[in-house]
């Protein structure tokens, strides 16, 4: 391992705080070096760390870490922070490396408040510059943009800057704009950088960030370089799934395929383990396999993370999942986070446990009490919640007393530190210790951290408004949610919908609603904790089943109104839409179908999914909803609802079992005066009869119903006639009748903004004229397919 030298010797420069600039640098795959030359690299980099150390302190710099041939340093001033990192490239670059195949040095500026103790520094700010020179590479200077913006016009003329755009730094919070400074002596071409989004992954944005968990992160990371499967266990609010997404961000550059999350919590039935677990990794399933296996027989050659999180109320799912997954897929990682063990060979259980908090209080000053994660965390959540917050000697014993009785659970800490908007740290520490004596009647020992967490939720609902706790404990029926849907679904008896957003705005900053505004559309959610208290409350107020019927009927339309929209506009917009709401189309079918309320209700749900269930590759899903919806929905008394079912089943099926279910959807519209239903349920019947080699028929069939779909207007129908009938004449070596019907369907799909179904058209002239001798048009149209995509 390369060696350790320490920091500056106090005294010499003076020591920066409060707003800092932060230098941090490393040596671009030193540890490869290290190994294949140690005796040169030892001598390289005295001479890399002379050159830093000189330049650092030319302009007034701090160093107050060196981990091996990695440089922290602070400056009082951006600007000399600024001019140090061009000095030390520069000087950097005059040096003679080749003797260890050259040292590239890549570093980073980022400013911001900072917590210093015994010449080392604490806090976000010291982290986000360490993310950011992380994604960078050698002889590269990036800058965050607070940085350029209090640079951009301070430093010589021949300084400038190219904007890398936003990018997702591995601390998951909100993206940072990236710059890279230019300067003469300064390499200018690099790779794209090693950002979040240049890696394939679905880790959610954090909107805050992980506070006292430096240790466990890295034991997590240990344990998951060690073994196949690492469950985090522990209490609700421990903060097990944002550790397990910290170490997905820290360890993706591992796994060449990505890391992956998936979240648990919103299903209830364990069947739908796997299926939500296909989704995230992107996994279709042919007809005649299960999902199962089609996960497995993916994952057998991918070098992945797979993060499985909420597994507690579908343990036995998950453990079939994940054993069949660790017995043929060797290079594939597991973390799951469940309040249980697993309970399957392999697993390593680490049991997350709360934030430090310090033993005595007495006499505790600032300096000492932010070494605690606990305190940290909870002077990190004021400050969001109140930015003139500050902790000070005074305060400091009573918030180390408040982090205490709180066990250290960080979401009872968040909570109770969202109220330093409204009380002062004695009032706020005052109320809380009333509310345990009437918790524990006195007696601390009897508090175990579970009551813990649920007495800080009743103590944060109790000081809600009534319209406050109404939305609240309605919100719950919600697997995450809209302004819209929380607006259509909570609203009334007690809440005007004018004030909807209002009271979303104040259950946010009381830490009880998470906000996320970073999309193009607004998305709320309640953490899985909350969500259970506060569904809890609905249950005891008699509203749960008013309340997702609401809740049924609302995605019933939303449903129905995207199966309109299908194929009319961009199909890829489509589906992010769809996939932002699929939880709750799951919900809203568990309660209507599984649990028999409404089958009715449940059976047009299931239909008007059918194109999410087919391109978004949940064809086994969508029949595990349809199948038995079609067995409760009386045909007699809904055949509109039972004729969409069966029309679904056919574009989920192949071949004979797609003509027989397409067969049934035809006579179904017909019967109830459905003309344009039929027609477009005989276009499934035609490929049916495509994949059973019935060519005339087929040819027949699709002709009647392109006939009528023109007639209605039905351009996405006709479009799939016109490139079923491209098939027919293919398969009858009409190549150029082929060409000219599929030309036709291609600029119908195209007219209508649908890229997928231009991408299959292209895909199926590719084949055509490969197979007619023409492989230059072919990779023509692949190439465009590909872009569309």
């Amino acid at each position: 391992m390369p060696p350790e030298s320490g920091a500056e010797p106090k005294g010499l420069v003076t020591l920066p705080t409060g707003t800092v600039t932060f230098l941090f640098s490393d040596i671009e795959g030193s540890t490869q070096r290290w190994e294949a030359n140690r005796d040169g690299m030892d001598a390289a980099v005295k001479r890399h760390d002379a050159v830093m150390r000189a330049a650092i302190a030319q302009r007034n710099g701090y160093v107050f870490k060196t981990v091996g041939d990695a440089f922290c340093a602070a400056f009082s001033r951006v600007v000399d922070a600024a001019m140090a990192v061009i000095d030390a490239q520069r000087a950097l670059a005059t040096e003679d490396f080749s003797g260890v195949d050259g040292l590239r040095v890549r570093m980073a500026l980022h400013v911001g408040e900072a917590s210093e103790r015994d010449g080392d520094y604490f806090g976000p700010t010291v982290n986000r510059v360490a993310r950011l020179m992380s994604i960078g590479h050698g002889g590269q200077v990036l800058l965050s943009d607070a940085v350029y913006e209090l640079v951009r016009t301070q430093l010589p003329a021949d300084v400038s800057f190219a904007d890398l755009g936003l990018r997702r730094l591995k601390d998951l919070t909100q993206p940072e704009q990236v710059w890279q400074l230019f300067a003469e002596g300064l390499g200018a071409t690099f790779p794209p950088l090693n950002s979040l989004d240049a890696r394939p992954n679905n880790l959610p944005i954090q909107a805050t960030s992980l506070i006292g968990r430096e240790r466990d992160l890295e034991d997590v990371k240990s344990l998951v370089g060690k073994h196949h499967l690492v469950t985090l266990s522990g209490s609700g609010g421990v903060g097990k799934t944002r550790v397990a997404l910290q170490v997905g961000a820290d360890l993706i550059d591992r796994y060449p395929n990505g890391a992956w999350f998936a979240d648990l919590a919103p299903i209830r039935d364990p069947k739908l383990v796997s299926s939500v677990v296909a989704k995230v990794l992107g996994i279709s399933v042919r007809e005649g396999r299960t999902v199962e296996e089609a996960i497995t027989q993916r994952l057998k050659r991918e070098q992945l993370l797979l993060i499985l999180d909420n597994c507690e109320h579908v343990l036995a799912a998950v453990a079939e999942l994940t054993d069949a997954i660790l017995k043929i897929a060797p290079d594939v990682r597991l973390l799951a986070t469940s309040r249980q063990a697993l309970g399957i060979g392999g697993e390593v259980l680490h049991r997350l446990p709360s934030l430090a908090i310090p033993d005595n209080v007495v006499g505790l000053r600032t300096p000492d009490a932010l070494q605690y994660g606990a305190i940290a965390l909870f002077v990190d959540r004021a400050k969001a919640a109140d930015t003139r917050f500050s902790l000070s000697d005074d305060t400091a014993p009573i918030v180390a007393d408040i982090c205490r009785r709180l066990d250290g659970i960080p979401l009872a800490i968040e909570l109770a530190a969202a109220r330093v908007k409204v009380l002062s740290i004695p009032n706020l520490a005052q109320r809380l210790n009333d509310r345990f004596k009437i918790l524990i009647g006195g007696s601390r020992s009897a508090l175990p951290r579970q009551k813990t967490l649920t007495a800080l939720i009743d103590w944060s609902y109790d000081l809600l408004s009534p319209q406050e706790q109404t939305l609240f404990t309605r919100a719950a029926i919600f697997a995450g949610f809209s302004l819209d849907a929380a607006t259509a679904v909570c609203a009334g008896e007690g809440l005007d919908e004018i004030d909807i957003l209002d009271l979303l705005s104040s259950l946010t900053d009381k830490s009880l609603v998470v906000a996320d505004t970073g999309g193009e559309q607004e998305r709320y959610r309640l953490l899985e904790s909350t969500r259970a208290y506060a569904l809890e409350k609905l249950i005891a107020a008699g509203e749960r089943e008013r309340l997702a019927r609401r809740h049924g009927e609302y995605f019933r339309d939303k449903a129905q109104e995207a199966d309109k929209r299908f194929g009319t506009g961009s199909t890829l917009a489509w589906f992010a839409d769809m996939e932002l709401e699929l939880d709750n189309y799951r919900a809203a079918l568990e309660g209507r179908l599984s649990q028999g309320s409404d089958a009715v209700l449940g059976a047009a749900i299931a239909g008007a999914l059918e194109q999410f269930w087919y391109e978004g590759g949940l064809a086994v899903e969508g029949r595990y909803w349809i199948e038995p919806a079609l067995e409760r929905v009386n045909l007699a008394e809904n055949p509109q609802i039972a004729a969409r079912l069966w029309l679904a089943l056919a574009i989920l099926h192949s071949g004979k079992r797609r003509y027989e279910a397409a067969e049934q959807a035809v006579s179904l519209y017909e019967s109830a005066g459905d003309d344009r239903g039929a027609a477009r349920a005989r276009v499934r019947l035609a490929w049916g009869l495509y994949q059973m080699g019935r060519l005339n028929e087929a040819n027949e069939t699709s002709m009647r119903a392109l006939t009528a779909l023109r007639e209605y207007g039905d351009k996405g129908g006709v479009a799939g006639c016109l490139r079923t009938q491209g098939a027919i004449a293919s398969s009858r070596g009409a190549i150029a009748e082929g060409r000219n019907l599929y030309e036709q369907a291609l600029a119908v799909y195209k007219a209508l903004g649908d890229e997928i179904g231009a991408a299959i058209v292209l895909g199926n002239l590719a084949e055509l004229e490969f197979a007619d001798g023409h492989p230059e048009q072919a990779l023509r149209s692949i190439s465009e397919a590909q872009e569309m995509m």
